[in-house]
């Protein structure tokens, strides 16, 4: 027990958390927590803490996202995993485990990693969050953007939604460009893709009413429910600036036969129908294009900002 209490202490684990503690670590991977600690140890140094061969034992804590890697002079060295890190991956790739916490306690869990993400964001500069270069794109430039990818391209489980729960959206469509150290590709997740085979998974996207971020290494297919970046730019007021806004949609009124397409293909509510016409608050436009690739008379076009 005072083994499970240093390790509480080192990831300072909450509450709602600690009962689930021999769910989220094997009792291997805790005892590797506990061997590590806050240091950056080699694997012979872990092996001589532990007294037995690790290999195999870090080989799955690093898939696992138990632990990250470090090259140190050349060496590859190992460090522990925040506690958010390990559990976004297990709610991504190990979904039986996330599941089988209690349904009330795993939307706490949701709430408290959202606002460990929030708080990381309220305390850094827009500058700063805004470094990996995340927009949002319409289909078109996002395709644009794909086909001058060069690294292997992965498909991933979007982890805001299989964190967050909260709509019946595709998951599997997220996707990761390399395989740098600590990529979710690295660690052995993922199912790579060809060219083409990404570019349809965008249209799938599209036509699944997913809105398409762009940034450095990835292109996410989000919903303004569960999405991240989406939720938190509206909690800190940055709407337009992160994720960065380039477009917004501009309506014809004289072509537009009030159908209501739009309204439904819209996450952002910028369209309402009211006494059967469509009114429209450009203000909450992302400029994602979603409404003008299915607005049958064309009343619909994006304009640059």
């Amino acid at each position: 027990m005072s083994k499970h209490t240093d390790i509480v202490k080192l990831l300072d684990i909450p509450k709602i958390v600690i009962p689930y503690l021999n769910l989220i670590y094997t009792e291997d991977q805790l005892d590797l927590t506990a061997a590590i600690k806050n240091k950056l140890l080699s694997k012979e140094e872990i092996q001589t803490i532990l007294g037995k061969p690790v290999e195999a034992l870090l080989d799955n804590a690093y898939k696992a996202a138990v632990v990250d890697k470090v090259i140190d002079e050349k060496i590859i060295k190992y460090k522990i995993t925040s506690l958010a890190n390990r559990l976004d991956k297990m709610a991504t790739f190990e979904a039986d485990k996330w599941h089988s916490i209690k349904s009330e306690d795993r939307t706490k869990i949701a709430d408290w990693l959202f606002n460990d993400f929030l708080e990381a964001k309220r305390n850094s500069s827009l500058e700063k969050i805004a470094e990996n270069g995340n927009k949002i794109l319409p289909l078109n430039e996002a395709i644009d953007y794909l086909n001058t990818v060069e690294n292997d391209i992965y498909v991933m489980p979007c982890d805001c939604k299989a964190i967050t729960g909260n709509c019946s959206f595709d998951k599997n469509v997220c996707m990761s460009m390399g395989s740098g150290l600590n990529s979710s590709s690295d660690r052995g997740h993922g199912k790579k893709l060809t060219k083409e085979e990404a570019v349809e998974l965008l249209k799938h996207a599209d036509k699944e009413g997913l809105i398409h971020s762009v940034e450095k290494g990835a292109i996410c297919n989000c919903c303004s429910c569960c999405c991240y970046p989406l939720r938190a730019s509206k909690e800190l007021g940055l709407q337009g600036k992160w994720p960065l806004v380039t477009y917004v949609a501009v309506m014809d009124k004289d072509k537009c036969i009030n159908c209501g397409i739009c309204t439904k293909r819209c996450q952002l509510q910028v369209f309402e129908k009211i006494d059967g016409v469509i009114h429209m608050d450009d203000s909450k436009c992302v400029g994602c294009g979603l409404c003008v690739n299915t607005c049958p008379k064309k009343a619909l076009h994006l304009e640059k900002l």
